[in-house]
C-alpha cells in the first residue's frame, strides 16, 4: 500500500533577477535620442539633485574603455550615502517646489512658445471658405463639409444629400459650396475621387491640354494597368505621346490633403558621425544629441543636516542614489552606442568607400563576438539610433543583413544583392524590361546564385513594379 508523506529538500537552480538599476540601464540603452530626452526632462523634473550642463567635447570611439573606467570609479567612490529627507518638507522648509527645476522650466516654456504649428488642412480650408463665402448660411454648409467630410487627403467623402437633411438646406446649395470648395488651395481639394481631383488640378494647370483630360477622364484604368498601347489606339495618337502625357500626369498630386498636416514633423537626428582620417574610419558621439547631466552635490550637503526623520533620511539617500545610478547608466549607454558604431564601421569600409553594393554580411551576434556582449545588448543598442556617414544618414540596425553565397567561396550581403537588383533594373531597355529570370541569371553570371523568387521578393520590396509594368513605347 502506498504511503504518502511530506519531505522538505533542498535544490539548487541558477536564475537571472533583474534589479531596478539593470532594468534601468537596459531600458536606456534601447531609448533613441528623442525618447532619452523626454526620459531625462521627467527625471530632472523629479529629482532635486540632477542638473543639466552644457554638453562636453564629443568622444572619439577609441576614449570609450578609459572614459567608462573612470566614470565607474566615480560612481563607486561616492556611493556611500548618508542623510536623506522627505521632499515635501524640504520643500517646505526651503520656501521652493524642489521637484521643478527652475531653469529647466524656464527654458522649456521659451521653447513651446516660441513654435509655430503647421497650419491644418481643415483649417487652412475653413480660412478661405470664410474669405470666399458672403453669407452665413453659406458659411455653415462649408463649415459641415470640411469638417465633418474633408478627409486627410483632402477628398470629400460624405453625402451631399445628408447635409442638406441635417441642415435643412437644399441640395443645390451644398453642391454649390463644393464647387466653390473645390477651387481652393491645395488644387485638387474637395474631390470625390481620383479622377475628379486629378481632372481639377489638369484645369488648374494644363487648361488648354485636352489629351491629358482625355487620359484621365476615359483611360485612367488601363493607363494604371500599363496598357499603353490599348490607350494609344483608342485616343488615335502614338504610345510615345501617351508615355508624354504619362510624364506630365506624374507632376500632379493625387492627394493635396497630404500637404498639410495637424502634428508637427518627426526629425532623424544622428547619435553619431562616421568620418575619415588618414584613411581610417572613426565614429563619435554627437554631444548635441548625448544629455549631460550632473550631479548637486552642494545642494545636497546644504540640505543633508536638515534630515531629520527616518523618512527624510531614507527619501534624500533614494534620490541621491537614483541620481548617481542615472549618470552613471547615460554614460554606460554613450559608450555602448560608440563601440557597436566603431565595429560596425570597422567592417563596413567597403560600404563607406563605394556604396551599398558593397556592404558585407553581418549578424548581431557578429559584434556581439566583437565588443564582448551579449546579442540582445547590440539589438537594444541598434534600435532607433542613427548614423551620419558620407554615404548619408542609416540606422544602425541597417548594416546588418545576412549573406548569400558566390561561386568564390564568399558570402555576399543580401543588401548589396538587392542594391544590384535595382541596378541591373534602372540600367535595363524600358522597352524590353527584363523579367526577375533573367535578372536572376544575369546574377549569377556575376558569381552569385540566386533564386528567380528571391529577385521578386526584393524588386517588390522595394516598391519596382513587374515586367509588364515596367515597359515603355
Amino acid at each position: 500500500m502506498m504511503q504518502m508523506e511530506h519531505r522538505q529538500t533542498q535544490r539548487q537552480t541558477q536564475q537571472l533577477v533583474l534589479t531596478q538599476k539593470m532594468q534601468q540601464a537596459l531600458h536606456i540603452l534601447q531609448l533613441s535620442s528623442v525618447e532619452l530626452d523626454q526620459y531625462v526632462q521627467q527625471e530632472l523634473e523629479n529629482n532635486p539633485f540632477l542638473d543639466q550642463v552644457m554638453p562636453k567635447e564629443e568622444l572619439p570611439a577609441e576614449k570609450a574603455e578609459s572614459t567608462t573606467q573612470d566614470d565607474n570609479a566615480a560612481f563607486e567612490e561616492n556611493c556611500d550615502l548618508d542623510a536623506y529627507a522627505d521632499k515635501w518638507d524640504l520643500r517646505h522648509k526651503e520656501g521652493q517646489d524642489l521637484s521643478r527645476n527652475t531653469d529647466l522650466y524656464e527654458r522649456q516654456k521659451y521653447y513651446e512658445d516660441s513654435i509655430t504649428q503647421s497650419e491644418s488642412l481643415r483649417a487652412h480650408l475653413l480660412t478661405q471658405m470664410h474669405l470666399a463665402t458672403e453669407t452665413e448660411a453659406d458659411y455653415a454648409i462649408g463649415e459641415r463639409i470640411i469638417i465633418g467630410d474633408i478627409d486627410e487627403r483632402g477628398y470629400f467623402t460624405g453625402d451631399v444629400d445628408d447635409i442638406a437633411e441635417e441642415l435643412t438646406v437644399s441640395e443645390e446649395d451644398v453642391w454649390r459650396i463644393l464647387r466653390l470648395l473645390q477651387t481652393f488651395d491645395p488644387v485638387g481639394v474637395g474631390a470625390q475621387n481620383t479622377q475628379e481631383c486629378l481632372l481639377l488640378q489638369i484645369q488648374a494647370e494644363f487648361p488648354k491640354n485636352e489629351a491629358l483630360k482625355t487620359l484621365v477622364r476615359d483611360h485612367l484604368e488601363d493607363l494604371m494597368h500599363r496598357q499603353i498601347p490599348k490607350i494609344a489606339k483608342a485616343m488615335r495618337i502614338k504610345p510615345a505621346e501617351v508615355e508624354e502625357l504619362k510624364k506630365l500626369l506624374a507632376t500632379l498630386n493625387p492627394f493635396p490633403g497630404h500637404e498639410y498636416t495637424s502634428s508637427p514633423p518627426q526629425y532623424i537626428t544622428p547619435e553619431v558621425v562616421v568620418e575619415k582620417n588618414d584613411d581610417v574610419y572613426t565614429v563619435r558621439l554627437m554631444s548635441e544629441r548625448s544629455p549631460q547631466l550632473e550631479i548637486n552635490r552642494a545642494y545636497h550637503k546644504s540640505v543633508r543636516p536638515q534630515a531629520t526623520s527616518t523618512e527624510e533620511k531614507q527619501y534624500l539617500r533614494q534620490k541621491m542614489e537614483a541620481a548617481q545610478w542615472l549618470t552613471r547608466n547615460i554614460t554606460q549607454r554613450q559608450q555602448t552606442i560608440l563601440k557597436v558604431a566603431q565595429a560596425i564601421v570597422d567592417v563596413q569600409q567597403e560600404f563607406f568607400e563605394k556604396g551599398i553594393e558593397h556592404i558585407r554580411p553581418l549578424t548581431l551576434q557578429d559584434i556581439a563576438d566583437v565588443i564582448g556582449v551579449h546579442e540582445s545588448t547590440v539589438a537594444r543598442t541598434t534600435r532607433g539610433k542613427y548614423m551620419q556617414t558620407p554615404q548619408g544618414l542609416f540606422e544602425l540596425k541597417y548594416f546588418f543583413s545576412p549573406g548569400l553565397n558566390s561561386s568564390n567561396g564568399d558570402t555576399q550581403s543580401a543588401k548589396s544583392i538587392q542594391a544590384l537588383v535595382k541596378k541591373i533594373i534602372d540600367e535595363e531597355d524600358k522597352r524590353k524590361p527584363l523579367s526577375d529570370q533573367k535578372i536572376a541569371d544575369m546574377i549569377k553570371e556575376q558569381g552569385t546564385t540566386i533564386a528567380r523568387r528571391t529577385v521578386t521578393k526584393y524588386r517588390e520590396a522595394m516598391g519596382i513594379l513587374k515586367t509588364s509594368l515596367r515597359k515603355e513605347y
